[in-house]
């Protein structure tokens, strides 16, 4: 199985090939990460997000090109720099 760091580089390179509107994505990372079922999670800033104070996690199955599972968590700037400040100022829904 591939190396999810690596993965996880790659992913964030596709990302930024195919969506000109993001600015920075930031990898989160969780207490388990050496597991294969813990998700790559990225935080994805975008400036033609629209902002809405919370954010849906968009959740993806592992696959042939990404062997890991995957949750993408998109924010436009303004509420990247409130969540920089102070974490509390955003939710999660369904998370």
């Amino acid at each position: 199985m591939p190396n999810k760091e690596q993965v996880a580089t790659d992913l964030i390179r596709a990302h930024f090939d195919v969506e000109p509107h993001l600015t920075e994505i930031w990898r989160i990372l969780g207490d388990n990460e050496a597991s294969p079922t813990e998700p790559i999670k990225l935080l994805e800033v975008n400036v033609a997000t629209v902002a809405t104070g919370s954010v849906t996690p968009f959740s993806f199955t592992a696959t042939q090109d990404v062997p890991f599972p995957t949750v993408i968590l998109e924010v436009t700037p303004d509420e990247f720099e409130l969540v920089k400040n102070d974490p509390s100022n955003f939710r999660a829904v369904g998370a």
